[in-house]
């Protein structure tokens, strides 16, 4: 395994990571002992995130993400996978139907369209500040979280498109803007 990972995420009682190329570790819940539980290789993009959803373990490497911009320039591609746990190998999953993923630095989440009143799936929700380009196109002025300009980006799977939050309203209107009084408070600090 290589010594650095590229995401960690609880699954099934136990802490989960995955390095650069998708080699997959597990350890505990009742022990410190590891268990390799991937072995194959993803491929190599850039960036990798671990996120469970209705019951699996996905891993979502994304290639080209030292290049998003916008508007127009959609470089950064993703492949998605599935854990298949008995075979010790990542599947390539084409779609992920009614779920939206999302993925941020500090915590990965899923979600159903349909729980969260919104009209589509099949899409994933870059949260804050995720990638260093990011701060190239004026995401980065504010502190994390502030401003709901800042939030992030919707790779659309249908599309194969990525777009600032900001253009997609249904998604937008999921991170209210945090009261005055915090907004204030936190600018201080």
């Amino acid at each position: 395994m290589s010594i650095k990972f590229g995401d960690v995420c609880r699954f099934k009682s136990r802490l989960y990571a995955v390095d650069k190329t998708g080699r997959t570790v597990a350890v505990g819940p009742d022990d410190s002992t590891v268990q390799l539980v991937a072995e194959s290789l993803v491929g190599g993009g850039q960036v990798k995130f671990l996120v469970e959803s209705k019951g699996d373990l996905l891993l979502v490497d994304v290639y080209g993400c030292a290049r998003i911009g916008f508007p127009g320039h959609n470089p950064a591609r993703t492949h998605l996978f599935k854990l298949n746990e008995k075979e010790t190998e990542w599947v390539k999953l084409n779609r992920l139907g009614d779920i939206i993923l999302f993925l941020g630095a500090d915590c990965s989440f899923s979600a159903s369209a349909s729980d969260l009143s919104v009209a589509k799936g099949n899409c994933v929700i870059f949260l804050e500040n995720v990638f260093p380009s990011f701060q190239h196109f004026g995401f980065d002025h504010f502190p994390r979280g502030l401003n709901r300009t800042t939030t992030g980006c919707v790779l659309d799977l249908d599309k194969h498109q990525l777009s600032p939050l900001s253009d997609y309203p249904e998604y937008f209107n999921l991170f209210p803007q945090p009261p005055e009084w915090i907004v204030k408070s936190c600018i201080r600090n």
